[in-house]
């Protein structure tokens, strides 16, 4: 399918905010207005640290330097069973996850203090966690679902259940006006016909948020999908090391059936990238 770059730009566009919750120094800053009450004088509370976050903090750092081999996790580009179990332990798969549903409810600056602690160490688990809590199943949830999807689905992402996010398609790169990955509608489900590529975490996830299109309405949704689906498969990953940025394929003919269609697609890439 080719696409034009003016029908790119129009599909990046149409997922522009119309509103935005609050304002940030940096946005203002580009809009070309110097908002220094943003920033000065600093707040206060967001320099003392919640005991919950501290003591979370002192465990990653004593885990990060106990158990974590960055050379090792290099030489072999898998993540030893122990450092995964590790994670899960401490709770860092529901860093960013509300703690009624069983995560730990990190504000964006605990969690991005936390990724900072991490990557000085090993940037593949910081990958690891940053895609499965970004742009993972986790934030569009967050955002956009409903009640019952953040029922069936945040607790057991908080629990550890590793989730990867598919975009980048072979023959098209990121571009989502290019998208050329099917969601067809069949009944109360829809059925995912196509082939990704770069899917951080694809080889360990339980869970994938997998971007396609309406073949009728060209529609771009963002679809949860369960890897144990028989349609389903990873093939030979690449990229940073043990962060198995794998190629997937979504096959029709295994009756691949997305339950939670129709989350907006694009517009929650963006969002959700903001603190990854």
């Amino acid at each position: 399918m080719s696409t034009t770059e003016q029908e790119s730009r129009q599909v990046a566009e149409q997922a522009r905010e119309t509103e935005w919750e609050g304002r940030t120094f940096l946005r203002e800053l580009f809009l070309g207005k110097l908002s220094l009450p943003l920033i000065h004088p600093f707040p206060m509370d967001a320099a003392t640290e919640r005991p919950e976050f501290t003591r979370f903090y002192e465990a990653m750092a004593t885990f990060l330097r106990d158990q974590v081999d960055s050379a090792a996790i290099d030489q072999t580009g898998e993540y030893p069973e122990h450092v995964i179990d590790g994670l899960r332990k401490l709770g860092a798969f529901g860093m960013k996850i509300p703690t009624e549903y069983g995560g730990l409810g990190f504000t964006v600056t605990e969690y991005c203090k936390v990724m900072q602690l991490i990557g000085s160490t090993d940037n593949n688990v910081s990958a690891l966690l940053s895609a499965h809590q970004s742009i993972g199943v986790p934030q569009p949830l967050k955002l956009f679902g409903t009640p019952d999807q953040k029922k069936t689905y945040l607790p057991r992402c908080a629990a550890g259940a590793i989730s990867a996010f598919a975009l980048t398609e072979p023959h098209v790169g990121s571009d989502p006006a290019s998208l050329s990955t099917t969601a067809r509608r069949d009944g109360d489900d829809f059925i995912l016909n196509g082939e990704k590529l770069w899917c951080t975490d694809g080889t360990l996830a339980e869970l994938l948020v997998v971007m396609a299109r309406d073949p009728q309405t060209k529609k771009i949704s963002a679809f949860v999908v369960e890897t144990d689906w028989p349609a389903y498969r990873a093939v030979d990953p690449g990229g940073l090391v043990a962060a198995m940025r794998t190629p997937i394929v979504l096959d029709a003919n295994g009756f691949l059936s997305a339950t939670l269609g129709d989350l907006p697609g694009v517009r929650y890439v963006r969002v959700g990238s903001r603190t990854g």
